[in-house]
Formats: structure tokens, sequence, C-alpha cells
């Protein structure tokens, strides 16, 4: 009888801690798989390689394969839509160049979280860009949207313009 009540209260504790352990690993692991469902925008970052671009080359790239040549590191990206379009951390970039020193770019949430991500359009120019923002674009939209829409079918998704930004005065307070 008294051997029994001494492994018992060993196993007690041990058992305890075991659920313990695995409810807060169950956590963690929901946790984490939430946050690799959620859309992670990185529009900023692909406006600045682009500019990078046409600082160094004089225009912007006619299609992203040519800024994986010189402008990011040479890790197999899976380009679709003649090498304009990108998947990446669940969002899907639309990059078309209008001319040699204008283009736009579409940032649309995917994955299962896609409501959480906000969807941007940008026109961009060496000078400047304009933005427009808006919530997630359904699914069905996304095969039917225009390279460069006008300001009625942004408002009919849903886009709202944001302040546009002068990149010469930002640069010009930067060189301070």
């Amino acid at each position: 009888m008294i051997n029994r009540l001494k492994v018992s209260i060993v196993l007690m504790p041990l058992t305890l801690l075991l659920v313990v352990v695995t409810y807060i690993y169950s956590l963690w692991a929901t946790e984490r798989k939430r946050a690799n469902d959620r859309p992670v925008e990185g529009v900023s970052t692909m406006m600045r390689d682009l500019l990078r671009f046409h600082e160094m080359r004089g225009g912007f790239p006619e299609n992203l394969k040519q800024l994986e040549d010189l402008v990011w590191e040479k890790k197999p990206h899976e380009f679709a839509s003649g090498n304009r379009a990108l998947n990446h951390h669940n969002y899907y970039y639309l990059y078309t160049r209008l001319s040699y020193h204008q283009f736009t770019l579409w940032a649309i949430p995917t994955g299962k979280s896609r409501e959480e991500g906000p969807t941007w359009f940008l026109l961009v120019m060496p000078e400047g860009y304009r933005r427009w923002k808006g919530p997630a674009l359904p699914l069905e939209q996304v095969g039917q949207i225009a390279a460069n829409p006008s300001l009625k079918e942004l408002g009919v998704l849903g886009l709202i313009e944001q302040p546009a930004i002068d990149l010469r005065n930002s640069k010009k307070a930067g060189d301070r």
C-alpha cells in the first residue's frame, strides 16, 4: 500500500507536468500556423527594389525576373504571367511597366487569412508615387483587374487613395 502511494506521488507531478507542456506546445503550434497563414505585405520593399533597378539601369524592368538578376539575391522565385507576377508571403504581386519611367504594382492578399491584409495599388515614377488601399479583393476579381485601372475602377473595387509621396523631397531631406 505504501509502495503504491510513493509511486503515485512521483507519477502525479510528472503527469501534470506532461499535460501542461503538451497544452503550451499546442497553443504555440496553433499560433505559429496562424501566423504563417497571415499575409505579410512587402509593397514598400518591392517598390524600393524596383526604384533601385531604375537608378542602376535608367529605366524600370520589363518584368520581375530582371530584378532577380540585378537587385535580388539569386534565389529561385516562381514567377507567373510572363514573369510579371510573384506570390510571396501570402501576397500576390502583379507588376506592369507602363513606360521606362513608370510602372504599376498590385499587392493582393491570398491564403486562408487573406481578409486580414489590405489590397494595395501603386502608380510609381522615380519622382514619386500614388497609392490606393482597400479591403482584400475577392479571388474571383483577381483575374479581372486591369494593369492600369481608372480612378472609377479603383473606387468600384473599394480602394481609397492615400496621400501621394514625393520622392524628390524625401531624398533631399535624407541627404541633410
